[in-house]
This record gives structure tokens, C-alpha cells and sequence, in this order.
């Protein structure tokens, strides 16, 4: 199994390098570079998951050595979802339109996020963990839909930008 980078596509975020260092290295042209190939065989379900997880579509496996379910299953994007406890411990999902029937006498910070434009490279994580929080659809760089962010999307702003490559995005609560 051979992997590929479009170098064209690649936008130097890192991801590929951070899941996968024994096959990818960000080079000093600042895009992903393939060290490994062929990739060895205890490798390849983690590289599928990189292609995957590439949010420009620059990883690729070269298709003469990927078997036909892999090719399929990575042309088709796979939808994630996560199941969340509300703060009673609940199921999110059976909570949809209830509110939780407690009284709660601490203050509920709010917080505030920003994105740092001069950091931002544009890799669109941010916008895959927290698609209500930021976008990518207006401009190169993330933009904050919600400000403040309410309590529920606090947890998934966080992991957002703790997962920023740049770290680009500053909270503030």
C-alpha cells in the first residue's frame, strides 16, 4: 500500500504527521511529505484513518494497491456522532427539548472565543469538532458563529482548540 500527498492540497496543518509520524513528516516547503513507502503493512488501517481525517482531501492510497472495500470506504466520508450527557447525566438525545429540572444557584460563566487570523491556517478542524462555534465558509481563515458560546458547546470549543495546530483560537471565560 503506497500513500500520496497532493502537494497542491496540502496545507501543512499537521495532522497526518501527528497521527501518523512513522509515514508522514511535515517538510520544510511546510506540507506533508510520504517517509514510509511503501507503507508497512501494521500501518495501514491507521493510514486510512489519516486519509480520512485530512480535511483537504490531500492524502490519498494509491489505488493499484488498495482493495476495492478500501477504496469504497474511503471515497465515502463517514459521519461521526458522539452521544452526550446533559448535566444531569442524561442522554443528551432524550433531553432535546426539556430543560433539566434542577435549580442551579452558581453563576454560569460565559465564554468568549476569538480566532487569531494571523495564526489560522485554515485546516478546518475547529469547524469538524465545532461546526456550531466556527466556519470556514466566508473566509480562508475560521470565524466565530457564536459569541458568547452557550454552556452547551463549551466542551467541543475547548477540544477545538486544544486540537488547533497553530493554536489560534484563545478562549476566554
Amino acid at each position: 500500500m503506497k500513500a500520496k500527498v497532493d502537494q497542491n492540497l496540502c496545507i501543512g496543518c499537521g495532522i497526518c504527521e501527528g497521527d501518523l509520524p512513522e509515514v508522514f513528516l511535515l517538510g520544510d516547503a511546510g506540507v506533508a511529505e510520504v517517509i514510509m513507502d511503501p507503507v508497512e503493512a501494521e500501518y495501514h488501517e491507521r493510514l486510512k484513518q489519516v486519509v480520512l481525517d485530512c480535511p483537504t482531501t490531500a492524502i490519498s492510497i494509491d489505488g493499484d494497491e488498495a482493495d476495492d472495500a478500501d477504496a469504497d470506504a474511503l471515497s465515502e466520508p463517514e459521519e461521526h456522532f458522539e452521544t452526550t450527557t446533559d448535566c444531569c447525566g442524561d442522554d443528551a438525545s432524550d433531553a432535546v427539548d426539556e430543560e433539566p429540572n434542577h435549580t442551579n444557584t452558581e453563576r454560569k460563566e460565559k465564554m468568549k472565543v476569538k480566532v487569531v487570523e494571523d495564526l489560522c491556517i485554515g485546516c478546518g478542524i475547529c469547524e469538524g469538532i465545532a461546526p456550531e462555534v466556527f466556519s470556514l465558509e466566508t473566509e480562508p481563515y475560521a470565524v466565530v458563529l457564536l459569541d458568547p458560546v452557550p454552556e452547551e458547546f463549551h466542551a467541543a470549543t475547548r477540544e477545538a482548540a486544544e486540537a488547533c495546530p497553530e493554536a489560534a483560537i484563545v478562549i476566554e471565560e
